[in-house]
């Protein structure tokens, strides 16, 4: 170090965002130890020390803000702070984001929903919300559209438009503005036929959306299945079944906020920068574990394949004498029920399997051949390469490890 006092760097999210719980590790991956920023975040420890409020008058060399009002950072500004936002809502007067690629959000649950073999499909979101905060951005959500978009290009690609529902502001303030959000959220689901596989726009609506389902005798996941944001262990674990949800990449977040303030600190960034992280697709728990397919052979050959496809290379030879039929038959039926052919789904879940194995283990492509059944790494590479385009140990060395980019 050089004798100078370290940058103090403010670090903000409200009270009902556990975001922070994975963003804050992400900067700390970053600062390292020749980083050496201090951090502050907003602390009521009720009486037991100073509280800490960060808001406009707040004074340091940078923050890290979920949302931030106009008034804010216009103060920020004029001060020459600088400061990364990580939510798509609210102004950011040419500061820059840091934020989930929400498109690519509403792709995977709608790959997700598509395959369980659902045929109807359905979007809920809030299309306003209404705060008494300003640094809270209340108004109309951009993040709800982006997820709309994503999910609706996805289906659209299938030949199939989804219902969808943007529930309208509620005053969060009194105290009883949950009853509006989980009325209306009741009225859409009564518009749903069954079975029906539902996206809810984050893992709160959705515990909503599960709640309203319970009352009118929707049952999940065998009548409505649903898919949501966010992998909050609040909610998604507190229900029954547990909510099937999208990891937000909070500690990836992190990093490239910590990055971006690092250069505005230097003096080099581009004003307005939005960067859009890769979210992994769902993690599947009981809130879609269904096959809703009519037709009962497929479906039991469907759940036979996704059972044992990530430790055996199957055959479609295999799959027609399980069900009786002949090759030819359960190849029609397959694409019929879910539009594409048994041999390609044996293929899909072996290569999501491949790929959860060669982001979250250091095995070895000999140790991940032998795991899944493949003859040798040489044959487990060249099927990789085939389904991707790309080596399996390339496609290894470009995904982000848990501490960092």
């Amino acid at each position: 170090m050089d004798g100078r006092e370290s940058p103090l760097i403010a670090v903000r999210y409200p009270a009902w965002s556990r975001f922070w719980q994975s963003v804050l590790p992400g900067i700390l991956d970053y600062m390292g130890s020749d980083r050496p920023w201090r951090l502050q975040t907003e602390d009521n420890s009720y009486g037991e020390m100073e509280s800490v409020r960060i808001d406009e008058r707040w004074q340091g060399a940078g923050a890290v803000l979920f949302r931030a009002s106009e008034r804010e950072l216009k103060a920020y500004r004029s001060r020459g702070m600088a400061v990364v936002l990580t939510s798509t809502e609210g102004p950011d007067c040419g500061y820059p984001r840091v934020v989930p690629d929400n498109e690519a959000v509403g792709r995977h649950a709608a790959t997700h929903l598509l395959e369980t073999g659902v045929q109807e499909f359905a979007f809920l979101a809030r299309g306003e919300t209404l705060y008494a905060e300003d640094n809270l951005a209340p108004g109309k959500r951009r993040y709800a559209l982006e997820r709309l978009r994503g999910f609706a290009g996805r289906l659209s690609a299938e030949g199939i438009r989804p219902r969808t529902h943007l529930l309208r502001g509620y005053p969060l303030w009194e105290s009883d503005a949950w009853r509006g959000v989980r009325e209306e959220t009741l009225r859409f689901l009564l518009t749903l036929p069954s079975p029906c596989g539902l996206f809810v726009v984050d893992d709160a609506l959705a515990a909503v959306a599960l709640r309203a389902a319970e009352d009118i005798g929707r049952r999940v996941p065998d009548t409505l299945l649903v898919v949501a944001y966010g992998d909050d262990p609040q909610y998604c674990h507190s229900q029954v079944p547990a909510l099937s949800s999208i990891p937000h990449p909070g500690r990836r977040v992190g990093f490239e906020a910590a990055e971006l303030l690092d250069l505005q600190l230097r003096g080099r960034i581009e004003p307005g920068l939005v960067r859009r992280i890769p979210v992994e697709g769902v993690i599947a728990r009981g809130s879609t574990d269904a096959f809703p397919i009519k037709d009962a052979e497929v479906a039991r050959v469907l759940a036979w394949i996704r059972q044992n496809a990530p430790t055996d290379p199957l055959h479609v030879g295999e799959l027609a004498e399980r069900c009786g039929l002949s090759i030819s038959a359960i190849t029609s039926r397959f694409r019929q029920v879910i539009g594409h052919s048994p041999k390609r789904e044996i293929q899909r879940v072996r290569l999501k399997r491949l790929k959860q194995l060669l982001r979250t283990t250091d095995r070895s492509l000999g140790e991940l051949g032998a795991l899944m059944g493949f003859a040798s790494a040489h044959e487990l590479s060249r099927f990789f390469l085939r389904e991707t385009g790309t080596r399996p140990n390339a496609w290894r060395s470009q995904q982000p490890a848990d501490g960092g980019r």
